[in-house]
């Protein structure tokens, strides 16, 4: 085709292009991969089928998973075969082509994936690429691609883009506030899709998405909520800039325009006259900011319409001419696509040879239409002035350097479809500056004003605007300040908190607030200035989904701050309310605007549940949930947080020094909690979210009818049952996550009462150390659950970020091998973290990108390292002073002799003696004497500053993780009071004569450092 045939074929057939592919040396010769070259997916139009949405630009782009076993070990075994391909290959300056697919390396994880190319940037070394299997997109450099093998199976793209049929967004792009409340309503859920249209070669899907919740497609949410309108095949909108047409316009213009009919004789007519202080009725046909209004005046509205009847009168009896074709700026009669009516039009510009974009000089619209859809126009129709009042709304200037889309939709409520009462104050750039009044509402609302107001806008300085002070009769409006607003959080170090049930739903729902003076005294507060704002402002207000408000609560007719979760037109909000967590119906009457002021305290409920227990069956029995309210309801409840994900913090809860979990569970009320399964979602950029994010999630449809206790009043001490949706997602600082680094991995049990030699992988303190214990190594289910590890981390969304707790089990990538392996958390810091391989014994510092949280699916082969500590460590002390660690870990790594004494379901509780060679005695012993003996000095015990964290001590080498556990050499004994090291040999035939005094020495200097440790004196 190339050689021979290529004069005609090069306008339809693309180039072969070759690319050298190294495999163990040889060099061959494959194809490059082009999306063309993968197969297709077989999805129809038609089709139902469950999903996952694993990436969300907007409703206009999004990607999914479809969810079937044979994708996910599709996708298993195309990451497995490209790690395999691209792991160990020589690197090379490889030059993509644009549309080529090829193999990337993702940033975040340094694991290769499928990408196609979507741009290069040659000169700057770096490609746009999309991950196929995983709809994220990032930049890359060229040495981070590679040519896709071709041992690679050509599947389908995993992850399918995807737009919501039907609907385009109401601004030009789809608006912030509206991708993060679809992100809110399908994140993580399992959803019902149907396919409308296929596009694109198949590979791009017009589909809908039922959402159960709310029991509504989403088209039908995002117009329900302005954010979209009906799609209109019909009308093809062309709102470019029109200055950047006119030189492409008057070229496809003159080049047909020989002998043609030109309409020169047809321009435009006189706009309305207008003076200043005029006052009208008016109608706002075409809005693009609040300085690009166009209106229409009431009083003109007959003549407007005598006018369409005589348009379409003169274009049915006017003859076709293919001969007519209008200069711009010209005035001819155009046949709008909506509504398929004619309308007088002013030629803009010529996009192409046939086609002309248009403005409607009686509405102030534009579009793009065929010449055949227009007609000349006669004088008659030509005499009425324009109808179309060019405005800009005085009084307000954009919060940025130009109007938000935000902004604009606000407005659209505001003006469109609304009968209005305009003022004329003055002239700016062609337009008149105008004031807005709605006349229908009650009282009447200056649209102006109410964009201050609601901070959308700030009031104008603008010279021009000398008597904008007529829009106020009390001045001007003031700046309103932005509604800012955090939320309550607990401490996740594993420190103790007091808390006191505010709502109880089940253990798995309940919210509390932390039991201190100072959100007491908040709470005290709150009442009575809530009570003063509420009562002064008897302003209406809209309720917007997302925002906080004052609402009046009808159980006790008192006021609590609130978060809007819904609305419905004419009808109740559904409010949450935040200081303690029940949500309720409130009339419009009975809501509020808030002040910054009432924001100041951070919204006090916290959403919890009961860590360790799920119900017997699908939901939790009535039997079940009195006991847990007879346990926590009305108690002082002390709480640690064990997890956190998008339920809340999942809390261990004791009520009067009793575990509540396994009160739960010895009562047979609760079954111990099983762990979800892992579902792959794919590499992910990392990106920074606000710090605050507010709630979207809407609740549409009729109001549910309140349970009988719904309506009890938020009082301080009493707990509201409510059997309302409570708060998916609230509004917290802190980001939740399904992400789990769990503390209660099982460690094996050491053989009791057997002396051994025991192989020190890594100390904390006595309370704390583990040993490498390789005796019982299944190969084969230990590779087993490595390859499934490595296809969960590389297919992971994000590295959590909760900071995890020295102990908890985690995944984490080894610097020597960039391979995953199972690990635990020796400490942390802000940046990294120590951890040592619980299969291999060995150790390293790893940022936070290296480590990722790990399913409980994974922890069910134990451990090679076991979890220890020393007997007799109820009575350690819970801070350990540096020194003594130091010292503890040399006496460990210096050849002692252990026996387990028991297990206390958590660790192997040891008892240590030194070797007899070494000076003997029992590190236990010596430990719990020297705590003993400055028992009166406890008193003034030197406590951890906050914050201070400790060292661990690593007694062995990092190594590299082979197929099978090493244990590590014991390192040899070095005398402390001498420099030659052939005195102390382990070689040296007889006993060493320096070697008991120093242990001697050991031992004093640790009943020293215990001293001085507890009594808190120096020797």
């Amino acid at each position: 085709c190339q050689s021979e045939d290529w004069n005609a074929h090069r306008h339809m057939c693309k180039p072969i292009t070759w690319r050298l592919q190294v495999n163990n040396g040889n060099v061959t010769c494959s194809q490059r991969v082009y999306l063309r070259d993968l197969r297709k997916n077989d999805i129809t139009k038609g089709m139902e089928i469950q999903v996952s949405v694993v990436e969300l630009h907007s409703p206009g782009r999004f990607f999914i998973h479809v969810q079937s076993p044979e994708l996910v070990e599709a996708l298993r075994a195309v990451t497995v075969e490209l790690q395999k391909t691209n792991g160990g290959s020589l690197g090379t300056d490889y030059k993509p082509d644009t549309g080529e697919v090829c193999a990337v390396k993702y940033s975040l994880d340094q694991n290769w994936y499928r990408g196609v190319v979507q741009s290069v940037a040659a000169d700057d070394g770096n490609a746009k690429v999309l991950y196929i299997d995983f709809g994220n997109e990032e930049d890359v450099t060229l040495d981070r691609i590679k040519p896709l093998a071709a041992s690679i199976e050509p599947i389908p793209p995993c992850a399918l883009e995807c737009s919501v049929a039907g609907i385009t967004p109401v601004t030009d792009s789809w608006m912030g506030v509206c991708c993060m409340a679809v992100r809110q309503l399908v994140a993580g859920k399992s959803l019902t899709l149907t396919v409308v249209d296929t596009q694109e070669n198949d590979r791009t899907y017009a589909v809908d998405i039922l959402l159960t919740p709310i029991g509504k497609q989403l088209s039908t949410f995002l117009m329900d909520q302005g954010y979209a309108v009906r799609e209109d095949v019909n009308k093809k909108r062309a709102e470019q800039d029109v200055d950047s047409l006119v030189s492409a316009s008057l070229e496809n213009f003159r080049r047909q325009s020989g002998g043609k009919n030109e309409n020169m004789e047809a321009q435009p007519p006189d706009p309305l006259t207008q003076g200043l202080g005029d006052t009208f009725a008016a109608m706002v046909t075409h809005l693009q900011s609040p300085y690009d209004i166009i209106c229409q005046k009431l009083d003109n509205a007959s003549v407007i319409q005598e006018l369409h009847l005589k348009l379409r009168d003169h274009c049915s009896q006017a003859p076709v001419s293919k001969n007519f074709r209008p200069a711009p700026g010209t005035v001819c009669c155009s046949l709008f696509y909506e509504d398929n009516q004619w309308y007088r039009a002013k030629v803009l510009a010529y996009s192409s040879e046939e086609k002309v974009c248009v403005g409607y000089i009686d509405f102030g619209n534009s579009e793009e239409v065929e010449l055949s859809r227009l007609c000349s126009i006669s004088s008659e129709l030509l005499a009425l002035p324009m109808q179309a009042i060019p405005c800009a709304l005085a009084g307000v200037r954009p919060t940025a350097e130009v109007w938000s889309e935000e902004t604009v939709l606000m407005l659209r409520r505001m003006v469109c479809n609304r009968f209005l009462r305009v003022e004329i104050l003055g002239e700016r750039e062609g337009m008149a500056l105008v004031t807005m009044i709605d006349e229908a509402s009650d009282p009447q609302g200056n649209v102006a004003e109410m964009l201050v107001a609601t901070g959308y806008a700030l009031p104008s300085n603008h010279q021009d605007e000398e008597k904008i002070n007529k829009i106020a009769t009390s001045g001007s409006p003031a700046v309103a300040e932005k509604l800012q607003w955090t939320c309550a959080e607990l401490p996740t170090e594993g420190q103790m908190v007091a808390l006191v049930v505010s709502v109880m739903e089940n253990p798995g729902e309940f919210y509390c607030y932390k039991y201190n003076q100072e959100d007491l005294q908040v709470l005290a507060e709150l009442g009575a200035e809530l009570k003063r704002h509420c009562e002064a402002d008897i302003t209406p207000f809209t309720p917007s989904v997302g925002e906080p408000c004052c609402a009046l609560f009808s159980g006790d007719g008192a006021w609590y701050r609130g978060m809007v979760q819904g609305v419905w037109a004419g009808s109740k909000a559904r409010v949450y309310f935040v200081d303690y967590g029940n949500t309720s119906d409130v009339e419009p009457a009975h809501l509020r605007a808030i002040t910054p002021e009432l924001l100041k305290h951070h919204f006090l409920a916290i959403r919890c549940w009961l860590a360790g227990v799920e119900p017997l069956s699908p939901q939790w029995s009535a039997e079940s949930i009195v006991r847990f309210q007879a346990l926590c309801v009305g108690q002082q409840l002390h709480a640690r947080v064990l997890f956190i994900t998008e339920r809340g913090y999942g809390l261990q809860l004791d009520s009067s020094g009793q575990n509540v979990a396994t009160t739960l569970l010895s009562e047979q009320l609760a079954k111990a909690q099983a762990h979800a399964k892992y579902v792959p979602t794919g590499p992910k950029i990392s990106q920074q979210k606000p710090a605050i994010q507010r709630d979207t999630t809407t609740s549409v449809g009729p109001p549910k009818p309140a349970a009988a206790n719904e309506n009890e009043p938020p009082t301080e001490k009493q707990v509201k049952k409510n059997n309302q949706s409570k708060a998916t997602g609230l509004l917290c600082d802190l980001k939740l996550s399904s992400d789990k680094f769990p503390l209660d991995w099982r460690t094996v049990e050491l053989p009791r009462n057997e002396t051994f030699q025991p192989c020190i992988a890594a100390v904390v303190s006595p309370s704390l150390f583990y040993l490498f214990n390789p005796s019982h190594v299944y190969v084969e289910r230990l590779q087993s659950v490595m390859m499934d590890l490595a296809v969960y981390c590389t297919t992971k969304a994000l590295p959590s970020r909760c900071k995890p707790m020295p102990g908890a089990a985690c995944c984490a990538q080894f610097s020597g091998d960039k391979n995953w392996y199972r690990a635990v958390f020796l400490e942390t810091t802000e940046t990294e973290a120590s951890v040592i391989y619980a299969d291999y014994g060995n150790s390293e510092k790893l940022p936070f990108a290296s480590i990722l949280p790990i399913p409980t699916e994974f922890l069910e082969l134990p451990f090679q390292i076991a979890r220890c500590a020393l007997t007799g460590k109820e009575h350690f002390p819970s801070v350990w002073p540096v020194e003594v660690l130091e010292l503890f870990s040399a006496l460990l790594s210096d050849g002692v002799l252990a026996s387990v004494q028991d297990f206390d379901g958590n660790s192997n509780l040891l008892s240590v003696t030194l070797q007899i060679e070494r000076g003997g005695g029992h590190l236990n012993t010596m430990i719990l004497e020297g705590l003993q003996s400055t028992q009166t000095g406890s008193a003034k015990t030197r406590r951890q500053e906050p914050g201070q964290t400790k060292t661990p001590i690593i007694a062995t080498a990092p190594v590299t993780p082979a197929t099978a556990p090493v244990t590590p050499a014991t390192a040899p004994v070095t005398c402390w009071l001498s420099t030659d090291s052939s005195i102390c040999s382990p070689d040296y035939a007889s006993p060493c004569c320096c070697r008991n005094l120093v242990q001697k020495v050991k031992h004093i200097f640790l009943l020293l450092l215990l001293t001085y440790s507890v009594g808190g004196t120096r020797p």
